[in-house]
């Protein structure tokens, strides 16, 4: 097991991790400096229902979980950051 196969299956897991976590902070009023670590358990969670779907041993769907909750959480800054550049 590589690392290629990890990032492949924390790519498909962002898109999911992001739309949850908008969803969760919309909801639930989570306030801003708490999105990355919303983000990250997320994704874990998301990695572990995704762990009978796949052909890979759970730390494996553990550990892309946690690199998609990262990647979504640094979605979020970037997307925050635009957007707050497009205002000025």
């Amino acid at each position: 097991m590589d690392l290629t196969n990890i990032f492949m299956i924390a790519m498909v897991m962002v898109a999911i991790v992001l739309a949850v976590a908008e969803v969760l902070k919309n909801t639930f009023k989570i306030n801003t400096q708490y999105m990355p670590i919303t983000s990250v358990v997320v994704g874990i969670f998301v990695g572990v229902i995704c762990w009978p779907l796949a052909d890979y041993p759970v730390y494996v769907m553990l550990m892309a979980g946690f690199i998609a909750g990262l990647t979504a959480s640094g979605t979020f800054d970037l997307l925050k950051a635009a957007k707050k550049e497009g205002e000025q």
